[in-house]
């Protein structure tokens, strides 16, 4: 059973989930690509973030060393081609698209 209250706003996203996927690859870049290994960078980015920011939290849900968050944060910056801004729009649109890809799916990794 899923809560509307954990799918709110990707729920609101699926009323046109093709504008949402290129929402999604805008907001995140490279992060939305669907190799296991940025999967892996978005689960962590999703959980730092949910833990405002703690290493030691976020290390311990995902049941890995404190250095290992540390570095998959920051590859995850360098992933998306820069960090999270100072507007809270832009955290709040990160932590929406790494939502979305989650209940959505990433979208398909641009054509070269």
């Amino acid at each position: 059973m899923t809560l509307f209250d954990e799918v709110g706003a990707v729920a609101l996203l699926c009323a046109d989930p093709e504008g949402a996927r290129a929402w999604v690859r805008r907001v995140l870049g490279a992060l939305a690509d669907p190799e296991p290994a940025t999967a892996r960078l978005r689960e962590t980015l999703q959980v730092f973030l949910a833990t405002g920011g703690s290493l030691a939290t976020t290390a311990r849900r995902l049941q890995v060393h404190r250095n290992t968050v540390k570095y998959r944060v920051g590859r995850a910056y360098e992933v998306r081609g820069r960090p999270l801004g100072s507007a809270d729009h832009d955290r709040l649109d990160v932590e929406l698209a790494l939502r979305a890809c989650v209940w959505l799916g990433p979208p398909a990794a641009p054509a070269d």
